[in-house]
Formats: C-alpha cells, sequence, structure tokens
C-alpha cells in the first residue's frame, strides 16, 4: 500500500465553526469505522435519513465546513435552488461501504465503514432533474485520520503537483497478480491469438526508449493511445516523413518535438513510466496520406489495435490533442481534491467517481473514441485532475482512494465477457454509437470498423451499412432516440444515414434476447427478397444474404422459410426489374462490407397509402411524444390505425396529409407475458412511411398497423409494387 501523504496545513479557515445542524450529528473519525460487534451482526440499522434544510440556507451557511462539503460533493455550482417553481432541499443519508468478511460466517460480510450521502430533492417531493448532479456522491473520512489501522476505501490525498507513478505501477503489479488470465482476454476472443504486426499493414508503434517509429515483432507488448484529434492542425507522420521518423532519436530533433501535441507527448511518459517500451498513436502510427491500401486496412482492423493492446491510455479531458494528460507535467491536474477539516484531527472528504466528468467530456461524445475504450482489456484513464485504472476485474482504482490490501481486493472479481448469443449486445452497441459526433460525416464507416467486426463475428453474418444481413428485416425498425438530421450519402434506410441517436426498437424487449430464436421467428415474419443495386449506370443488382437452403425461389422468403399467402393480389414477382438510375446521389463507400454496392435497395412489397393527422388516441407519458411530432396513422374508414413519430420540420410541412407506406415485415410493439411471444395477439405490419425522389425513395419514420389493415388504404388500394429505397 502507497504510504499516505501527511495532511497539508491550512485547511480550516479563520471563522470555521460547525452551524447547529451539523453539530447536532456529532461526527466524530470513530463513527465512521464499524467495528465487529453484536449490533453490526444483528444487522442493526443505520440511522434514518437527515434533513439538511433548502439549498438557500446550506449555502449561506458559509462558515460552516460540512455545509460547503455537502454542497460540494452534490456539483458546487450546479446545484439549483430552486426547481419548477419549488425550494430545493438536501438530505443526508448513513449508510456503509467496502464488506469484509466474517471470519466465523464467511458468508456474512460486515460493513467497515460508514459514508455519508447526500441527495437533492424538491420540498414538495421528487428528485432534482433539470440539471445533472454528481452521482451517487459520498462522504467519509480521511484516511490519515482513520482511529483503527484499517483504510480501506478511505479517502488518501494524492500528491498535487504530479501523478505518483509508483501507485500506477503497483495497479497493473496488482491486476497481473490478482486477476492473472482474466484481464489478458480480449472483447473478441480471437485477439488473444492476433497480433497487429501480423495483421495490419506496416503496423507502426513509437518506441518511446529509442524515441522512433518502428515495426514491433509479432506479439510484443504495446500501448494504445485513444484520444481527441480536435481541429487544430498538428504534426503527422506522411509519406514524406515517414522514413526519417524511423530514425533513432527522430522524435528528440526539435523540428519534430515541439510540433508534437502535448496528449501524445505525455502518453509517450506514461508508457516509459509504466515499463513498457511501445506506444501506438494513429496520427503518428498510421501514415496520414497513404495512397495504398495500407491505411484503409489499418482503420478495418481499430478493433484488433485496441483489443490486443496491453494498455489503453483514455485522454479523456478537454477537447484536442493538444490538453495533455492531466498530472503527467508538473501542475496541470487543473483540479484539487475537496477535503474539509470538521475538527482538529478530524477531516471528511469527497469520495470522486470518473463518471462525473463524462457527461460534460467531449471524449464521451465522439465517434471514433468509442470502440478504441470498449474494446480495451486494462486502461489508464486520465479525467478529473486523475489517473484511473480500470480492468476486467476493476471498474475505477483511483489515486484518491485506498484500496491496496486484502479488504480492498477482495470485491475485485475479474468479469468474463462471453459471447452468449444476446441479441441485447449488439443493440446496445448500435445505439450507444449512434449517439456519437463524427467532425467530418465521411469518417461513419471508419469510425464504426471495429465494431463491425466484433458484430460480424457474433452475429456471423456481414453488415451492409450498419445492418446484419441476417437480421435484416428487424434491424431496419431502428427509430430515433430524438431529433436527427440526415447524413448525406449514407442509405436513409440505415441508422448510419442520420446524425443522432437511434433504438432498434429494443428487440430483447418486444421479443427475445436470443439471436436463435430472432431468426427462427423472422423465418415465419417476413417476405421481402432484399436486393442491392451494384451502381446507377448498371441494371444489375445483387441479392443481399443467401439463406442456407438452396437457390431463391418464389416458394422460400429471405430467409428460407416457404412463403405464407398474406395478401389477397399476386405477390408472386420478387426479382428487380433491370433498370438504370439517372441523378441518384453517390453514397460514401461502406469499407465494412466485402461486395460493393450503392446503398440502393430494390425489392418487392405492399404498398398502401394512409392519411397522417392529429391522433385521436392519448400519448404515451412514457413514450417520444415530447421529442417528436406524434401523427395518427387514418385509412379511408377514419379509425386511427396506428401512430408514427416525426421529425417536426417535415411534419410541419406535410401533416395532414396522405401518404405512401411500405409494409415491412411483421414485428411487435410490446412483448406479452413470459412465453407467449410467438402467439397471434401482438403481432403487426411495421410500415415504413417513404418520400419520393423521382425513381426512388427515402425512409421517413416507422410506425406500425393491424395486420388486417393494409385494406384500409386510400386511393387504388394496396398494391404488389416495386420499390427502390436510397
Amino acid at each position: 500500500m502507497p504510504p499516505l501523504l501527511p495532511v497539508p496545513s491550512g485547511l480550516a479557515k479563520p471563522g470555521d465553526k460547525l452551524c447547529d445542524i451539523c453539530k447536532a450529528l456529532k461526527l466524530g473519525p470513530k463513527r465512521f469505522i464499524v467495528h465487529q460487534s453484536e449490533n453490526q451482526k444483528k444487522n442493526k440499522p443505520d440511522k434514518a435519513d437527515i434533513s439538511l434544510g433548502q439549498v438557500t440556507s446550506i449555502r449561506n451557511k458559509s462558515f460552516c465546513p460540512l455545509c460547503r462539503l455537502v454542497i460540494a460533493s452534490l456539483g458546487g455550482t450546479k446545484v439549483p435552488d430552486f426547481e419548477d417553481d419549488e425550494p430545493v432541499c438536501v438530505v443526508m443519508s448513513w449508510n456503509t461501504n467496502g464488506p469484509i468478511p466474517d471470519p466465523e460466517q464467511p458468508w456474512n460480510h460486515i460493513p467497515q465503514i460508514r459514508v455519508l450521502r447526500p441527495y437533492a430533492k424538491k420540498v414538495g417531493g421528487g428528485f432534482v432533474r433539470e440539471v445533472r448532479l454528481n452521482m451517487f456522491p459520498e462522504i467519509t473520512l480521511l484516511a490519515n485520520d482513520a482511529p483503527v489501522s484499517e483504510k480501506t476505501f478511505l479517502v488518501r490525498l494524492v500528491e498535487q503537483e504530479k501523478i505518483d507513478f509508483d501507485i500506477v505501477r503497483n495497479w497493473m503489479s496488482i491486476c497481473k497478480s490478482q486477476h492473472g488470465a482474466a484481464c489478458n482476454k480480449a472483447m473478441i476472443e480471437e485477439h488473444e491469438k492476433e497480433h497487429p504486426a501480423d495483421e495490419v499493414p506496416a503496423f507502426r508503434c513509437i518506441d518511446v526508449v529509442e524515441k522512433c517509429l518502428v515495426r514491433p515483432k509479432s506479439g510484443s507488448k504495446y500501448v494504445a493511445l485513444s484520444y481527441i484529434w480536435g481541429r487544430r492542425e498538428f504534426f503527422r507522420t506522411l509519406r514524406g516523413n515517414v522514413a526519417s521518423l524511423e530514425q533513432p532519436r527522430a522524435f528528440e530533433k526539435p523540428e519534430y518535438l515541439s510540433k508534437i501535441p502535448p496528449t501524445i507527448r505525455d502518453a509517450m511518459e506514461v508508457t516509459r513510466e509504466i515499463g513498457i517500451r511501445y506506444l501506438w498513436a494513429d496520427s503518428l502510427c498510421i501514415v496520414q496520406d497513404d495512397e495504398t491500401d495500407e491505411k484503409k486496412e489499418a482503420i478495418k482492423k481499430m478493433d484488433l489495435v485496441y483489443g490486443a493492446a496491453y494498455l489503453v491510455i483514455i485522454a479523456a479531458t478537454g477537447d484536442d490533442a493538444y490538453v495533455g494528460l492531466p498530472g503527467v507535467r508538473p501542475d496541470t491536474r487543473g483540479r484539487s481534491q475537496i477535503i474539509e477539516e470538521i475538527a482538529p484531527g478530524f477531516r471528511l472528504a469527497f469520495k470522486e467517481v470518473y463518471q462525473n466528468y463524462t457527461e460534460d467530456a467531449v471524449y464521451y461524445k465522439r465517434g471514433w473514441t468509442y470502440q478504441e475504450n470498449i474494446f480495451s482489456r486494462r486502461s489508464l484513464v486520465f479525467i478529473g485532475g486523475q489517473v484511473i485504472f480500470r480492468c476486467s476485474g476493476a471498474d475505477q482504482w483511483r489515486e484518491d482512494i485506498v484500496f491496496e490490501d486484502e479488504n480492498g481486493l477482495s470485491g475485485d472479481q475479474p468479469r468474463r465477457n462471453e459471447r452468449s448469443g444476446d441479441i441485447g449486445e449488439f443493440e446496445g452497441l448500435f445505439q450507444d454509437f449512434s449517439e456519437r459526433v463524427l467532425t467530418y460525416q465521411s469518417d461513419i464507416y471508419n469510425a464504426f470498423a471495429g465494431i463491425s467486426r466484433y458484430t460480424t463475428r457474433g452475429l456471423k453474418t456481414n453488415l451492409c451499412h450498419g445492418i446484419p444481413e441476417a437480421y435484416f428485416d428487424w434491424f431496419l425498425l431502428w427509430d430515433p432516440l430524438g431529433p436527427q438530421e440526415r447524413r448525406g450519402f449514407v442509405p436513409s434506410w440505415s441508422w448510419m444515414g442520420w446524425m443522432g441517436g437511434g433504438s432498434w426498437s429494443h428487440i430483447w424487449d418486444w421479443y427475445s434476447r436470443s439471436t436463435k430464436k430472432i431468426r427462427r421467428a423472422q423465418r415465419q415474419r417476413t417476405w421481402i427478397i432484399w436486393y442491392e443495386r451494384t451502381a446507377h449506370d448498371s441494371e444489375d443488382c445483387t441479392l443481399l444474404w443467401r439463406h442456407d437452403k438452396g437457390a431463391v425461389s418464389n416458394r422460400r422468403n429471405f430467409y428460407g422459410a416457404s412463403n405464407q399467402p398474406r395478401f389477397p393480389f399476386d405477390c408472386s414477382k420478387t426479382r428487380p426489374t433491370p433498370r438504370t438510375l439517372v441523378s441518384a446521389p453517390e453514397n460514401y463507400e461502406d469499407i465494412l462490407y466485402p461486395y460493393s454496392g450503392s446503398g440502393f435497395l430494390q425489392f418487392w412489397t405492399v404498398l398502401v397509402s394512409f392519411k397522417l393527422d392529429t391522433p385521436i388516441s392519448p400519448a404515451d407519458e412514457e413514450g417520444p411524444a415530447n421529442k417528436f411530432f406524434r401523427a395518427g396513422i387514418f385509412g379511408r374508414s377514419r379509425r386511427e390505425l396506428g401512430i408514427v413519430f416525426l421529425n417536426e420540420i417535415w411534419a410541419s410541412k406535410n401533416v395532414p396529409g396522405e401518404h405512401e407506406f411500405i409494409l415491412l415485415c411483421e414485428g411487435r410493439d410490446e412483448r406479452p407475458e413470459y412465453g407467449k411471444e410467438d402467439e397471434e395477439d401482438g403481432w403487426r405490419y411495421k410500415a415504413m412511411l417513404i418520400e419520393w425522389h423521382g425513381q426512388w425513395a427515402e425512409r421517413v419514420a416507422v410506425g406500425s398497423i393491424g395486420k388486417g389493415d393494409w385494406n384500409e388504404a386510400v386511393d387504388e388500394g394496396a398494391q404488389w409494387k416495386e420499390i427502390i429505397l436510397g
């Protein structure tokens, strides 16, 4: 365990004294340490919640160190005095934290330390929601003031000038000895066997000893840097300088060293400090103006680069590469610990968690950094003025919390990431990525490359513009989570074609988590044969995916099941009609798809016209009505058939009005009682609202109608129609 730093003088401010409310709590060091006793064995409950009064009153008591500490731990200036015209008050509860085993009853865990947990709520009831306050704040004893030998989970002082890398090296040593092989397990199993030197063309790293670019041997241990480039120009490896940068001591040359941004220079220093020789940073390790396929192939395998790295340095502070890593250089932490002296020899402190800073961190909003973070086996996260160690067995080992003993490590059980055929895992990855922001929209496929490889292996199918082929119909049923804008030159039918978060209607929620069960259901609930056009100036179309039941025929659907009669008109045409497209946009190349295509789907399905108007049915309070325009779908009998949520700008121009829908497949809006998902009750036709652009149409939104409601179509009624969807 690292030795505790001495407590600096001057924590107490002139005139400090506890207010009457805080004085009545009778706090002292002994109250924060729970000793093994008969009362604890009987699970004697903690004290009831303590009201500290309204925020305005607490702020006015600036002389009270505990009042100051409580407000600071909640979020400081972010804590509102009022919300919804109601005063905000603060309540604090006693809780226990840090279980230690009872040697006589190993199954019975006894709390080790007490923590104070303040929370803000409105006087009339209900938590504060308009602003994001700190997550589950805890206040506890400074480890120096503990009256017994146990210091575990108490707050310790950190070196304010810079990081003590003895602590970081100790974390890595503990991980190696306590977690062993569990933390060598990569998110993708193959990463344990593969190495980028064998798979990535011209794989280079920075040799932090020789200070130049090298091509490490297969199996070499290396660190990868995950950071934000930003818009400011900085030094990069190009065809014209790569040979020079491969010369020993190249990065010590003034013409290079002064141009390398601080974040990368700091990452080199961190790599040296933790005793690893090689560092991978994309701007220096990939030739940025490469005209061969080397750069493209390297980008495609970002999951391997980050997944095979021994450790990933995550630069989660700031908005570009010039911010640096807090604490690596002297006086760069940017934040100090929140500690108050309650009485001489009795100090309390706010126990931080790194999640308090993620909401405002640009890093956690960027598309590129998403896969770099999730594929890491171990990581050093630089955020909130500190460095945090994370691995499969440690959520966050921090500089400011004592844990390095048997009590602190007993709860760190390595978490194995076993692939289980859970569709929710992949829906979650897609949804999280879709909420991220890209500086350059043309990077959409590149930034998703690692997740695409992971999904392709996990679902055992290719992704066509981000949609898994073997689950195509149901993955088209995504919905926006909030207002979206079209991402030009990407197909509208794909979630990738829109800026803003998307949700896959939670297949895991309305049907099942089991990929096996989903595949079986899709065979019975779909009818479209999906083709992709190869090019606008070509009449050729390619079948999007081939099932294992032999050649495509009118007798089998896209997934190989026998066709079911659904509609009382001729639905036998399924093959594309030869045609070329005029004035259709060219999409960005889908580098993640192994086959060439235009991104335009060509297929036959039922086309219906319905009227959109003000809905009759009441809004679901839990639905997205507050974010979108809610429109009712009406048939010729003026009966409301369903609801669709629309972009407000589109709706203002088109509602009320008559519009065309295409029927996609069967789906559900909610899951029935367990075990009844496949019964007919609740199954509906999913209908995509489309907008025509001459020969081809674009997706506007997806809703649902009853399975018998297709005959409510207005004008010409329901038709079996060929559609080109772009």
